[in-house]
């Protein structure tokens, strides 16, 4: 019997360091597993000058939430075509500051990002962003579950 590989919500953020990763953690700690969706996180342009693999802050977060980080912590990757061709959904976690990096793609890549709000540190604090995205993640599992009713 062959094994159905689960859809791929791609979130995607400009350095992979903190919202992107904070969404991917969170939808993968949410989803139940016979909705057959997983997330996964790139950036559009990730720096090598962070402090350790992700932002602390996020750690913080999912401990507070009761929420075991992955064993392993990889770093930022960057966004690459197999990434988009692989996805079955991509997020932009800013519309205005990802719009351009999404629209730079071109078609069919830019018409199938869904724009989120969700600026980065210099117009957000941690406090204002986090809560964001627990809503959007909250927001899109409950789509998520309605399409899957027959």
């Amino acid at each position: 019997m062959q094994e159905i590989r689960p859809r791929t919500v791609l979130m995607v953020c400009t350095g992979n360091y903190y919202r992107s990763r904070y969404a991917e953690l969170l939808f993968n700690a949410l989803v139940p597993a016979d909705l057959g969706w997983r997330a996964d996180s790139r950036g559009f342009a990730p720096t090598p000058w962070n402090a350790g693999p992700i932002a602390p802050v996020v750690l913080d977060r999912l401990a507070i939430a009761g929420i075991a980080p992955p064993a392993r912590l990889r770093g930022p990757i960057r966004l690459a075509p197999a990434d988009l061709e692989a996805a079955d959904m991509l997020v932009a976690l800013d519309e205005k500051e990802h719009r351009p990096y999404v629209e730079g793609l071109g078609q069919p890549w830019s018409g199938r990002f869904r724009l989120w709000v969700v600026p980065d540190l210099h117009e957000w604090p941690v406090e204002r962003a986090l809560p964001a995205i627990d809503q959007a993640v909250y927001a899109l599992l409950a789509e998520l579950s309605l399409k899957e009713i027959p």
